[in-house]
């Protein structure tokens, strides 16, 4: 599902994308309209003051709808303004704030298809590791083998080198004697109930130790006195090579997926730092001409606190 949904969110955000960039790139001044009149009437106004009058006699008590607003050199954009804005921003960070004629926005639209390809190249970094390491363990590890180091008197399988072991350092879990007899030991799940935790638990828990193919037996190790502490003696990398390369390839996959998520991060955050300027801008939050935000009609207040140093919440609020 993850995979699918930043793919889908990649792909919305370079629409936007696309749809801002034929935006005009000169933003409107909201006088023009105005100054032009001026200049194209301004023959008629010197007519006027020749005859004493300063204004047409029809400009007073006229029924007229329209009117004329000036409101000085303000870049208005589209002229957007409302719900369309900060839908926009919630797509693609900067684009409500090009839509309202602001610049600013093309910098954060810029940073946040740059992040959604981080989040891209890290994702298919860690899912190529975690096969890698899958592969690897397929190849060095066994559970016959394991049963071999809890098989009373030794198992066939590897000439009773294991005799013993998980007597020694586990004697909780008992004689296992066959594949179907290792749920008896704790932590153990099937490929097949949970592969993600069966992976995970070959490199992480002792008690998987003996299912290595190169496992050493602690007393069979030139100049190593055992102490019988399986926290000790099971924990010597010689004891598994195979076992501590394997949590190394591990390690390098969830630290892909682990930048992976903090750039997914990076994206969320621009979506909220771009709704919540794009709220100030229409006044919604304090800032410019105070401006209702409605959504079919209806009002929707934005709720911005802090709390604490890090942390704060965001609330809509919506009247019927």
């Amino acid at each position: 599902m993850l995979r699918q949904g930043w793919k889908i969110c990649l792909i919305g955000s370079l629409v936007v994308t696309a749809l801002v960039a034929l935006l005009p790139a000169t933003p409107v001044m909201a006088d023009e309209g105005s100054r032009a009149a001026w200049l194209m009437g301004r023959g008629q106004l010197e007519d006027l003051a020749l005859t004493g009058q300063r204004f047409e006699q029809s400009e007073f008590g006229s029924k007229r709808d329209e009117s004329v607003e000036v409101s000085g050199l303000e870049p208005v954009g589209l002229g957007m303004s409302g719900a369309l804005p900060v839908l926009m921003s919630l797509v693609l960070p900067g684009a409500g704030e090009v839509a309202m004629g602001y610049k600013r926005g093309y910098v954060m639209a810029a940073a946040d298809i740059f992040a959604w390809t981080q989040v891209s190249k890290y994702h298919d970094e860690g899912g190529d590791l975690r096969d890698e390491y899958i592969a690897f363990a397929d190849a060095h590890y066994s559970d016959d083998l394991l049963v071999a180091g809890y098989y009373p008197g030794g198992a066939p399988i590897d000439s009773g080198y294991r005799d013993g072991q998980g007597e020694l350092y586990f004697p909780a879990v008992g004689p296992i004697s066959s594949v179907d007899e290792l749920d008896r030991l704790p932590l153990y799940v099937t490929k097949e109930d949970d592969f993600r935790e069966y992976y995970e638990n070959l490199g992480k828990w002792d008690q998987f130790i003996f299912g290595w193919d190169d496992y050493i037996r602690p007393d069979d190790y030139p100049g190593y006195t055992p102490t019988g502490d399986r926290a000790v003696d099971l924990q010597q990398p010689w004891v598994s090579a195979n076992r501590e390369l394997y949590r190394v390839m591990r390690g390098e996959s969830n630290d892909a997926y682990k930048t992976r998520d903090r750039w997914l991060y990076m994206n969320i955050g621009l979506r909220m730092v771009s709704v919540l300027q794009v709220a100030y801008l229409q006044g919604l939050l304090g800032g410019g001409p105070a401006q209702d935000l409605k959504v079919a009609g209806h009002t929707v207040e934005i709720q911005a606190a802090p709390s604490g140093l890090y942390r704060g919440s965001v609330s809509a609020r919506v009247s019927f």
